[in-house]
């Protein structure tokens, strides 16, 4: 399968990030879950806590037996009906329609239990006066001693007792002891016709007692039914959370560990696969540099190091043809070099680039315009393609060195800025457009902050001013590895401009920092080290000044000051 390094890439990437998305979708679905069934157990909870406050309203209604009482049982229980009326079909259908049909249908037993019961304590009431009455009239009749001679004080005033305590008790020892009193009546009856009543009313008061107790009965126990299944719903909504974040801890380990091994081993093979070609043609080059410039490089895969390939044994066929001259040029090159070396200090640095970059520029320009005259007289249809290919890579090599030179140059020469009316902020918006078009800073996130300086018109070069911009924010992209956050800050200070460009890098080693604008200082691998000073130069020829603060792995800040009256001047 012919694959391109960036198919390669993509696939080696693409499989990891797959299973990280899969198991943070997963696990989003399972929270955003556990997020609604906290609602469901708000619900829950609401809903037992108002079962619980029926209950005790029930008990006090059991207790004092009155209206007050029973109206706040009633508006207690109302609550808790309207509290489930409220919650959505939707709702009730995701906790269990079922549940809530038995709830409704238990409650409304519960609440009608409780009228009857009412209504029984409303006839107890009349039992009760009614049995006081006769008892009052036996208590009457003992006391004129118009009764019969079975009948005593002491016997009706226990009997009395008895029934008191019943009333007050009505446990079942009060119950047995008033009965036993009332058989030993009974057994007076036939000789005590006015004890008739009193022994009719006592046995109404036992079975409006009874009636009541059984609806009493049937209260707590349907009030403990609902107790029961507001418990269920709760304890059943906090088992599915706990199981949802079981299951999202899973699903969290799972991706994990397949990130730890597949996607490793995914990031290995693609590695392998696209260094594989460019260590043989590393490899193939350090024994060309050996001194075996008959070996060529390898064509086997059909990706980018294909062409490269290509090209790189094209290059190596051209070496082998001009190294004779090359060879002679390096020698001219080393004298010179020897010659400068053993020549008298310079006055400045100054002077010793523009020294340099005179002596190069001219060989340069005879090789340039050789190579461009080779180029025009060559006939295409007779000459090799070898040789068409040398002849441009001396001609783009050529143009690549006098691009050095020129730095050099400018970096020596004296003459002054050419001073125009520009716009600071449109230059600088320029260069942040042609570098993010260009992809440096495809992966830095940038701001311009214009805030108090929207609109600043100052006098001086704009190309010169887009070159100090360029290096500084280039040496920024650098110093973050190309991701990071650049801000650039300019304000207004009386008759001055600032300019902050700050990166988050890895920042300036405190004992060279006072170097940086040194020329030919660097701390790269690769460059001149004429970049800052430069930019130095340059602000220095506009009048103004340029300052560096940094701090390592903090990043750095350079802040460029310009005069606003160049333009009056």
């Amino acid at each position: 399968m012919k694959l391109k390094i960036w198919h390669k890439m993509i696939i080696g990437i693409a499989v990891p990030s797959l299973i990280a998305v899969i198991g943070t979708l997963l696990s989003f679905e399972n929270i955003n879950n556990v997020t609604n069934r906290q609602g469901y157990v708000q619900i829950a909870d609401d809903l037992r806590e108002n079962v619980l406050e029926v209950r005790r309203n029930e008990k006090n209604f059991l207790l004092h037996k009155n209206a007050e009482y029973y109206n706040f049982f009633q508006e207690a229980t109302s609550v808790l009906n309207n509290l489930i009326n409220r919650i959505s079909p939707d709702t009730i259908e995701e906790i269990g329609k079922d549940d809530f049909s038995l709830l409704r249908k238990n409650l409304e037993t519960y609440s009608g239990t409780a009228v009857e019961l009412y209504k029984n304590y409303e006839v107890e009431i009349d039992v009760v006066e009614t049995v006081r009455e006769e008892g009052r009239k036996i208590e009457t009749l003992v006391a004129t001693r118009h009764h019969a001679i079975e009948l005593s004080t002491d016997f009706i005033l226990n009997l009395r007792r008895l029934e008191k305590n019943y009333m007050l008790f009505r446990d079942k020892d009060s119950l047995m002891k008033l009965e036993g009193g009332l058989l030993q009546l009974k057994n007076i009856t036939p000789y005590c016709i006015e004890c008739v009543p009193y022994i009719k009313s006592v046995n109404d008061l036992f079975s409006i007692y009874s009636k009541s107790d059984v609806k009493i009965n049937d209260l707590q126990a349907t009030g403990t039914k609902l107790e029961d299944i507001t418990n269920e719903i709760a304890n059943r909504e906090r088992q599915r959370i706990g199981t949802f974040l079981i299951r999202t801890k899973r699903l969290l380990l799972i991706a994990l560990l397949l990130l730890c091994t597949v996607g490793p081993y995914f990031v290995y093979k693609t590695a392998n696969y696209v260094v594989a070609p460019i260590n043989r043609l590393a490899e193939i080059t350090m024994r060309i540099s050996e001194g075996q410039m008959e070996l060529r490089a390898p064509i086997r895969e059909h990706d980018e190091t294909f062409s490269l390939a290509v090209s790189f044994n094209t290059m190596l066929d051209h070496l082998q043809l001009t190294h004779e001259s090359l060879e002679h040029s390096m020698e001219l090159l080393r004298d010179k070099q020897a010659q400068l070396v053993q020549s008298e200090k310079l006055a400045s640095i100054g002077t010793l680039a523009s020294g340099v970059a005179h002596e190069l520029n001219n060989p340069l320009n005879n090789i340039y315009l050789a190579s461009q005259t080779l180029f025009n007289e060559m006939d295409p249809d007779k000459s090799s393609d070898i040789v068409k290919e040398s002849v441009k890579d001396i001609y783009s090599q050529t143009l690549r060195v006098k691009k050095i030179v020129t730095n050099l140059l400018e970096f020596a020469r004296e003459k002054g800025p050419d001073l125009k009316k520009i716009n600071l902020v449109n230059v600088i918006n320029k260069i942040l457009k042609q570098m993010t078009t260009s992809g440096e800073l495809s992966k830095v996130n940038y701001k311009l902050d214009i805030s108090t300086a929207e609109d600043i018109e100052i006098f001086a070069d704009s190309l010169l001013l887009e070159q100090v911009f360029i290096n500084i924010i280039s040496n920024a992209i650098d110093s973050m590895r190309g991701e990071g956050s650049l801000n650039i800050t300019i304000a207004k200070k009386d008759s001055l401009v600032s300019i902050d460009v700050s990166d988050t890098g890895a920042g300036i080693p405190p004992e060279v920092i006072s170097r940086i604008f040194d020329p030919f200082f660097t701390t790269k691998e690769k460059g001149t080290g004429l970049g800052l000073a430069i930019v130095y130069s340059i602000v220095k020829k506009h009048n103004g000044d340029i300052t560096v603060q940094s701090a390592p792995d903090k990043g750095t800040t350079f802040t460029i000051t310009l005069p606003r009256q160049n333009e009056f001047a």
